[in-house]
């Protein structure tokens, strides 16, 4: 892409980042000519206005410190991605539901997990710890992003088989798997599991639980399997809450046996 579009790889070796701390996003911004602001905003987290070269990025100023960041940064991606004037007012429900369909938003968020969450710092800080929402705030709380941003990448770069999937009115909005995880989740997780409780009005259960894989995978034989399930309700303001389930194969069995069958 011709004119002002920096890869977020780019652009942290240009800015010698190296650790969570250097990821300072305001001056990241401004290196890309965007100048930030934090006001007060109605409806919405952020917004960018952009002519020529230079941009203004407006930040609700009432916002945690987390928000605040990854809507620095989502803007930041449409700044860098979408060609010519842009203006942009993204409401908070952008930033938990966009990550599946192709869309100006979506790669804003992508673009942002990546600037905010750099696969070479954040792997070494992720090997070795378990797929639970604990680990994720955790890693959310060392790199100061949001927890659906930190756990996609937890995922998609951790060491073990696992799975994160997003539920909507007891509809699944979108999923992401560990690279060899080759199994897809149902379109509703099923009866058994923490979702489908969750979902219903159950409260909250703190601690991972065991449960039947086929309350959660589409596959004939999921019965015989166990997968770990770690489920929270994350609120969307003026919105339906969704469920974000966490999903870790302890016991690789399931993956193996998959394997084989695909051999055979």
């Amino acid at each position: 892409m011709q004119g002002r579009y920096r890869s977020t790889q780019s652009l942290l070796s240009e800015l010698g980042i190296s650790a969570p701390e250097d990821i300072r996003i305001e001056a990241i911004a401004q290196y890309c000519r965007a100048s930030v602001r934090y006001k007060s905003l109605e409806g919405c987290e952020a917004r960018i206005i952009g002519y020529g070269d230079r941009a203004i990025i407006s930040v609700n100023n009432s916002s945690q410190r987390e928000r605040q960041r990854f809507s620095i940064a989502h803007e930041l991606g449409h700044w860098m991605c979408d060609q010519g004037s842009i203006a942009f007012s993204c409401a908070p429900k952008v930033f938990a539901t966009e990550w599946a369909t192709n869309n100006p938003e979506r790669r804003a968020n992508r673009y942002a997990a990546d600037l905010l969450l750099p696969e070479p710092v954040f792997r070494p800080l992720a090997k070795g710890r378990e797929i639970t929402f604990a680990t994720v705030r955790d890693l959310a709380s060392k790199f100061q992003t949001s927890l659906i941003a930190t756990t996609i990448r937890l995922v998609e770069t951790g060491w073990l088989p696992s799975m994160v999937v997003c539920n909507e009115r007891g509809r699944r909005r979108w999923f992401f798997r560990y690279p060899d995880v080759r199994l897809w989740p149902l379109d509703q997780p099923g009866l058994g599991t923490i979702a489908y409780d969750l979902l219903r009005g159950a409260d909250q259960v703190e601690t991972p639980t065991a449960v039947c894989a086929d309350g959660w995978i589409d596959h004939p034989d999921a019965r015989r399997y166990e997968v770990q399930e770690d489920s929270f309700k994350f609120p969307i303001p003026n919105g339906p809450d969704l469920v974000l389930s966490l999903l870790w194969w302890k016991n690789e069995q399931q993956l193996l046996d998959l394997d084989e069958d695909e051999e055979s």
